[in-house]
C-alpha cells in the first residue's frame, strides 16, 4: 500500500511540473482555417530546443524540401530554460529569425496564404512584427499562451503570386525593442485565383453535361 501511494504520489508530481510547463508552452493554439496535411499546403514547426543556428524545423510537412530558420543579430540569446519555457531565443534591436520556406515552382496565377504563429512574450517595449518577402503581415490576434506572461500572437499574410519559396521574418515593432521567442509555427497554402476555380467549375458543370448526354 506505502508502495502504491508512492508511486501515485510521484506521478501527481511529475503530472503537476509537466503541466506547469506544458501551460506555459502552450503553442499551435490556433491553427490555420485550411486543414492540414491537403495538397499545396505545408506546416513547420520550430521550437529552438537547441542553440543550432541556422536550425531545420523540428516537425514539418513540406513535400518542396526541408524549412530552416536563421537567427540574426548581434545581441540574440538562446537560453536553454527560459521562465520555464524550453528553447527560448532573446532579440534585441536589429535582431531578426529569418524563416525559409520551400514552396511549389512559381506561378503568377496562385496566391498564397501564410499563417503565423509566434510564442513570445515582452522584455521590454514593443512586440514582434511579421513580414513575408517583404509583404507586411496583418496581426489577426494575441492571446495568453499560459502563465508567466507568454502570449501568442497569430499573423496572416497573403500574396498576389505564388513564389518558390517564402522568407518570413520575425522582428521587433520599435526601436529598442528586446522580447523571447519560445516558438514559430508557420502554415501555409496555395490558393487557386477566382478565375481558376471558375474554369474548374465550368470544366466540372461540361463532364456532368456529357455525361448526362451519354446516358
Amino acid at each position: 500500500m506505502k508502495m502504491k501511494q508512492y508511486i501515485l504520489g510521484c506521478m501527481t508530481v511529475a503530472v503537476v511540473f509537466g503541466s506547469s510547463v506544458a501551460s506555459v508552452k502552450a503553442d499551435d493554439l490556433y491553427q490555420p482555417p485550411w486543414q492540414r496535411g491537403e495538397p499545396n499546403t505545408t506546416y513547420q514547426v520550430w521550437d529552438f530546443s537547441t542553440i543550432a543556428n541556422p536550425v531545420v524545423a523540428d516537425t514539418f510537412f513540406n513535400p518542396n524540401g526541408t524549412p530552416t530558420a536563421t537567427i540574426n543579430g548581434a545581441s540574440a540569446v538562446w537560453s536553454y530554460i527560459y521562465d520555464n519555457h524550453i528553447g527560448v531565443w532573446t532579440l534585441g534591436t536589429g535582431d531578426t529569425i529569418d524563416c525559409f520556406i520551400p514552396n511549389t515552382p512559381a506561378d503568377p496565377t496562385r496566391t498564397k496564404d501564410i499563417w503565423t504563429q509566434v510564442t513570445w512574450q515582452p522584455d521590454n517595449n514593443g512586440s514582434p512584427v511579421v513580414s513575408v518577402d517583404g509583404v507586411a503581415s496583418t496581426l489577426v490576434m494575441s492571446v495568453l499562451a499560459g502563465n508567466g506572461g507568454w502570449l501568442q500572437n497569430v499573423y496572416l499574410t497573403t500574396l498576389q503570386f505564388n513564389p518558390s519559396q517564402e522568407d518570413v521574418v520575425i522582428s521587433g515593432s520599435l526601436p529598442g525593442t528586446t522580447f523571447d521567442v519560445g516558438q514559430v509555427v508557420i502554415d501555409t497554402e496555395c490558393v487557386p485565383e477566382p478565375s481558376s476555380l471558375a474554369m474548374l467549375a465550368l470544366g466540372g458543370i461540361s463532364l456532368l453535361s456529357y455525361a448526362s448526354r451519354k446516358r
